[in-house]
């Protein structure tokens, strides 16, 4: 695997983590928050690309 598809993968976990930790105090839950925290590090990981390649093609 490249290293910008295991920066996807680090991403996911991180949210996947912090939705742990939400979850530990936070209703409605581990389950809610893990998939909440899952689908904003995926969500962050395509503005970070979207960003950077309409930033390299305004250079």
């Amino acid at each position: 695997m490249d290293q910008e598809g295991m920066q996807m993968w680090y991403k996911l976990v991180i949210g996947a983590v912090a939705g742990l930790i939400a979850g530990h105090w936070v209703a409605p839950g581990y389950a809610a928050w893990v998939l909440l925290g899952m689908i904003l590090g995926a969500l962050t990981d395509v503005v970070i690309k979207s960003f950077f390649k309409s930033k390299q093609q305004t250079e």
